[in-house]
């Protein structure tokens, strides 16, 4: 027989996805960005979004507006609405009860998952 090595207590399992982002609720989807929303979304990136969870202040949101789906954050302190994440100054505001028939809230984007390959998410170049 022999001895079991000694590195076997520092064997890790393979990344799994499903596990790491919780792909596994009916509420869960992947949506992929058709252009740039900001915040390091980019055209082509994907995002995790799930549907079942409760929108508080700061969460990044994906909702149509009028049939185009756009990535926007939620503001609850200080003034109460949809920020854009390219331009602050873009802001829908809305009062205690959200009643805008164009605007539909997809759901809480969980994760955001780019390629590294193509380097476009790097917006802060090392000299």
């Amino acid at each position: 027989m022999g001895f079991p090595s000694p590195a076997s207590d520092y064997v890790e399992s393979r990344i799994d996805l499903n596990k790491v982002c919780s792909f596994g609720g009916p509420s869960v989807r992947i949506f992929t960005a058709e252009h740039y929303h900001g915040e390091h979304i980019n055209s082509g990136t994907m995002l995790l979004v799930d549907s079942a969870i409760k929108p508080v202040d700061g969460h990044i949101l994906l909702i149509q507006i009028d049939g185009k789906h756009e990535v926007y954050r939620l503001v609850t302190i200080v003034r109460s609405g949809l920020e854009s994440l390219i331009d602050k100054d873009d802001f829908i505001a809305f009062g205690d009860e959200f009643l805008d028939d164009g605007i539909v809230v997809e759901g809480v984007v969980t994760f955001i998952i780019n390629d590294a390959g193509n380097q476009v998410f790097d917006d802060t170049p090392c000299i």
